[in-house]
């Protein structure tokens, strides 16, 4: 228990040290420095990861039979890894404070005006397409706008002290869910009756040997996706909607839906009710990753 305490506490450091420095180097030289540095970077992980190099390629030739585009190559498949890297230097600018956020298309964005006007919260369904970070610039455009965001990493909370402690102004806070507790289900009742918005990355299943999951049609083949985000909206039983943000150019463009007026699962029909939210959701998230293929950030066997 000491020695894992111990480890804890150096990998705690280890983040916190290397999110600073990061940090020092995007506002004190500027994010070119980042992207030049990245590059090494992404070709050794080309190299080397021939997982992400086989997803990579499997998910953009599904995307090729699709829209009816040529097969990928391999320099594609490291189009698509830089892009990643991309984002990530993206990600850095929008916590940093840059201009970032000033290059925001926002679609539909009256749903959501009408939704804080209601003053009761909702639930966003994300996934990891794009640049979720780039919702903040909801809350930097409406300061009604609380955004909590839930992730399945431990590093959430250190993040969100990171922030506090290099005074970043920010209605948006990281929730870290490896399991949906009854305190974490109460935490996120609290948020909606506040009339805060809860984002959920509903594309990927935690790695946890009792994650729930059901497997729909994605792109033509059957993938598996969680369970969790639509129980918890159902218990939560307030609006949903979905919530992309892709890069188009040097804009970001953020495309918002109605998905339900409320996720609702009756006992004697549930396992029926959950298949037909999910393969929805499935088909919308189908829909934005055509128009946005690059932008796909899940490097492991999605369909496996």
């Amino acid at each position: 228990m000491a020695r894992n305490a111990e480890w804890a506490d150096i990998r705690e450091v280890g983040f916190i040290a290397g999110m600073r420095f990061l940090f020092w180097v995007y506002r004190s030289v500027g994010s070119w420095a980042i992207t030049v540095a990245l590059q090494p970077v992404v070709f050794y992980y080309f190299v080397t990861n021939r997982i992400a190099r086989n997803s990579s390629r499997h998910f953009l030739h599904r995307i090729s039979l699709i829209n009816g585009t040529a097969e990928p190559t391999w320099l594609d498949v490291y189009r698509h890894l830089l892009s990643f890297a991309e984002a990530t230097v993206d990600k850095l600018g929008v916590w940093a404070n840059s201009d970032i956020l000033d290059n925001v298309i926002f679609e539909n964005r009256e749903l959501l005006l009408e939704q804080l006007d209601s003053k009761k919260g909702a639930i966003l369904l994300g996934a990891h397409l794009g640049n979720m970070e780039i919702c903040r610039s909801l809350s930097r455009a409406n300061t009604r706008l609380k955004l909590n965001i839930l992730v399945h990493t431990g590093h959430a909370d250190m993040f969100n002290r990171l922030l506090q402690e290099l005074h970043v102004e920010s209605e948006l806070e990281l929730i870290e869910v490896s399991q949906l507790s009854p305190a974490t289900a109460i935490r996120l009742a609290d948020c909606v009756a506040n009339g805060e918005f809860v984002a959920v990355l509903a594309d990927r299943v935690p790695v946890s040997s009792n994650s729930r999951s059901r497997r729909v049609s994605f792109l033509g083949e059957e993938a598996r996706f969680p369970e969790g985000p639509f129980i918890l909206a159902s218990l939560l039983k307030c609006p949903v909607y979905t919530l992309f943000c892709t890069r188009s150019g040097t804009d970001y463009r953020i495309r918002c839906d109605r998905f339900s007026n409320q996720v609702r699962l009756p006992r004697k029909n549930r396992r029926a009710a959950l298949q037909k939210y999910i393969s929805r959701y499935a088909a919308l998230l189908e829909e934005n990753a055509r128009r946005s293929p690059y932008q796909w950030f899940n490097f492991y066997s999605f369909w496996d």
